[in-house]
């Protein structure tokens, strides 16, 4: 469930599902969820600043996606 939950995340910032919601609840407290998602949210922000500094390691493969609703 954490990684569908963090392949919601990674989507573009739109309101999870009801269907999403109710399997995370199922699994998770409210309080085990806020911190998934800090968690993960702090990680993916990070990531993010590393990639864009130049930071990656060289042996790591890079794949560029478009970013979601630019043009």
């Amino acid at each position: 469930m954490a990684l569908s939950w963090a392949d919601t995340l990674l989507d573009g910032g739109s309101e999870p599902s009801a269907e999403v919601q109710a399997a995370l609840r199922q699994h998770y407290t409210d309080a085990q969820i806020m911190e998934l998602t800090y968690a993960m949210g702090s990680f993916i922000g990070f990531s993010k600043q590393l990639i864009m500094l130049g930071l990656e390691p060289e042996e790591m493969p890079i794949v560029g996606a478009p970013i979601p609703g630019s043009s």
